[in-house]
């Protein structure tokens, strides 16, 4: 190969690596103009169809940049644009209120693990989570209580995993490291007879869990402690349990699995999610950078239900099965009787 040819070749390989900076930094854009557009309550009033001139009159921009910016949503799948100017379907249902996972919720997570991966390259220690980033990651993580989430575990979740409902009509339920309490009002509402204790140790999270149950107006079914979960110590009272393992640091998980064993009546079962399959290599990329940041706050990363199921028998549950279900594989354990 000549001098000249090296450096062609050399030209187009260094063009390879600008395309992919290239959809890099448009995906910023788009992720940068929908938070900026959602600030200023553009994502709200567009659940209704606008002229461009009332979209202009509303947002106290000049008309070419109104149109430009229609232009950019449009091209980038967010609104459609005819005589009027709304959002798709897609995002409506996104920013609706019965959203199971909201558009704020999922633009805050955004900036949160931006934020996250820059500190990761720039700073040697643990990445540092405030309360506030625990209230967006479990907001981004845990969802809402709403009709959809409840359609989503009375067709596609329950029937997978039917233990669960039989335990449920029996005896109580315990939710250790809830968040905001998706799971357990879903079920609450699901089911009138449910009694149960949710455990979260954020006071700032836990003050949006108590203000969750109170809306949907469980709080007479559902107990929220705010505490430590290796700290709780009722014992042989429930019936059923459901532990977020992700967010338990490698430091907590034995104890906290003791004190479920301890609560759990005998016979009762612990479901347990797996959260972080192996993916294929399309979904590498956004893995790794999510692997990045749990392990940055210290948290174990992609635990495949094997290994869950192994650090439960360690304290002394014994396997029932593991379940393939649409959220992903789920670990049963009981205690034994």
């Amino acid at each position: 190969m000549s001098n000249q040819d090296d450096q062609l070749a050399r030209f187009a390989l260094a063009g390879e690596a600008r395309d992919v900076v290239k959809a890099w930094v448009d995906g910023a854009q788009v992720l940068s103009l929908v938070t900026a557009l959602r600030d200023k309550g553009w994502t709200t009033y567009l659940t209704e169809p606008r002229t461009l001139e009332a979209l202009t009159d509303f947002s106290g921009l000049p008309p070419q940049r109104v149109a430009d910016l229609v232009g950019a949503l449009e091209a980038n799948g967010v609104v459609t644009y005819g005589d009027t100017v709304q959002l798709t379907d897609a995002f409506a249902a996104l920013v609706a209120d019965d959203a199971y996972i909201s558009l704020d919720d999922a633009l805050d997570q955004a900036e949160l693990l931006t934020r996250m991966v820059r500190t990761a390259a720039e700073e040697p220690g643990a990445l540092p989570l405030s309360d506030a980033d625990a209230l967006v990651t479990a907001r981004a993580t845990g969802g809402k209580g709403t009709p959809i989430t409840a359609a989503l575990y009375d067709k596609l979740f329950l029937p997978q995993i039917p233990e669960l409902a039989e335990l449920i009509h029996t005896d109580r339920f315990l939710d250790v490291g809830c968040g905001v309490a998706g799971a357990t009002t879903t079920l609450a509402g699901l089911f009138p007879d449910l009694r149960g204790t949710a455990i979260e140790l954020i006071p700032t999270v836990a003050a949006e869990t108590q203000r969750r149950i109170d809306v949907l107006g469980v709080g007479d079914r559902v107990d929220l402690k705010v505490m430590d979960a290796r700290d709780f110590d009722e014992k042989d009272v429930y019936g059923s349990a459901f532990w977020a393992q992700p967010f338990f640091p490698a430091s907590t998980r034995q104890a906290t699995l003791e004190m479920i064993l301890r609560a759990l009546r005998p016979g009762g079962i612990l479901f347990v999610q797996e959260m972080e399959p192996l993916p294929d290599d399309a979904g590498r990329p956004s893995y790794t950078l999510r692997r990045l940041v749990a392990q940055g706050w210290g948290v174990p990363f992609g635990r495949t239900a094997e290994e869950l199921t192994a650090e439960a028998v360690e304290v002394g549950f014994e396997l029932v099965r593991i379940a393939q279900t649409d959220f992903g594989r789920m670990v049963l354990v009981r205690r034994p009787l």
